[in-house]
């Protein structure tokens, strides 16, 4: 990072994020517009922007996202860019990036802890819940899972809730 650059704190790489991500970052500003973007294969799924920091101090702050533009679910990139206080105004600072997985509609995830005997589809029947959000593709992409008929016992599942 360098010295005006923007370190993401919240969320963390691999984190799952619904219709809001809870951003928490460090940065050094003058009441600077910051500007985030979700981003997946170049294309912009949200983006706002958001107002932080205050007579030039590194400090930690924490905004709420509205990423409900987001509404197909996989991988993306949470990019945060702002101002650069020695080259005036505007996003000249190389963005700060985190890789997410989003699940529209999630507020987060059950974690499970995959026993003997057990299947993906019979934990989610065991457990209930929405099955939009606790789809066999949803708890796939949450858990890293490349082949959701392959689990084993002592894995650790993240259930989309």
């Amino acid at each position: 990072m360098d010295i005006y650059g923007i370190s993401i704190r919240q969320p963390l790489a691999g984190d799952i994020v619904g219709d809001t991500i809870a951003l928490a970052a460090i940065g050094t500003a003058f009441e600077a517009t910051y500007r985030w973007k979700l981003v997946r294969d170049g294309k912009t799924l949200a983006e706002g922007f958001i107002t932080a920091g205050s007579m030039g101090a590194m400090e930690t702050w924490v905004e709420q996202l509205n990423t409900k533009a987001a509404n197909v679910a996989g991988p993306a990139v949470l990019e945060l860019a702002g101002d650069d206080p020695s080259e005036g105004e505007g996003p000249d600072v190389e963005p700060a990036r985190v890789s997410v997985i989003v699940i529209p509609g999630s507020r987060g995830y059950v974690p499970y802890l995959v026993r003997k005997g057990d299947t993906l589809t019979k934990i989610l029947q065991e457990l209930g819940g929405d099955p939009k959000l606790s789809s066999i593709k949803n708890t796939a992409l949450a858990s890293g899972l490349k082949n959701p008929d392959k689990i084993f016992p002592g894995q650790l599942l993240r259930i989309p809730v």
